[in-house]
């Protein structure tokens, strides 16, 4: 597990920001953070980018394509899984989305061959807390860790929305 500052370039970094946050970037809302099994009362916006298994990617993905050449320079990274965006909006209180696995086998057990970045287009005082652990949110860096750590995300106070990138590869 760990955090690496400065992840991409800033000129890039800047463009995806840019992109991320601008009013013509499609947001889907979902009614809980986990899957329609495990309902929770916590939402959020999504859009996938990418998804080996259901073959879905948005039109958005090539801009994003590079981030997968970054994560093959700080990783092993060899596969790309799925890389979706999730947007917290402010709700004047802190709030903990559910601990969770994001790639899970047919036992319902975390595949213990996969690792996820969580790559923060914000800085506020939401989080990703992994294996007990919290990393504050700050723009531009990425949280890297074995998807076999339970982790989950916290709800910002101190700005409008917090943007992060979730990536599973192999």
């Amino acid at each position: 597990m760990k955090q690496i500052d400065n992840f991409l370039i800033p000129p890039y970094f800047d463009k995806l920001k840019e992109l991320v946050y601008s009013s013509n970037f499609n947001w889907f809302y979902q009614s809980s953070s986990l899957s329609d099994l495990e309902k929770c009362d916590n939402f959020m916006f999504t859009h996938k980018l990418w998804d080996l298994k259901d073959g879905n990617n948005s039109n958005y993905f090539p801009e994003f394509w590079h981030i997968f050449l970054y994560l093959k320079h700080h990783t092993q990274c060899k596969e790309l899984l799925r890389m979706k965006l999730n947007l917290y909006t402010n709700q004047n209180k802190k709030i903990y989305h559910a601990k969770h696995y994001d790639i899970m086998k047919e036992d319902d057990k975390p595949q213990e061959d996969v690792t996820i970045a969580v790559f923060n287009f914000t800085s506020c005082n939401g989080s990703t807390i992994v294996d007990g652990k919290e990393f504050i949110s700050k723009e531009n860096s990425a949280v890297i860790f074995s998807n076999t750590l339970e982790h989950q995300g916290t709800v910002q106070t101190d700005h409008n929305a917090r943007i992060v990138l979730n990536i599973a590869f192999k």
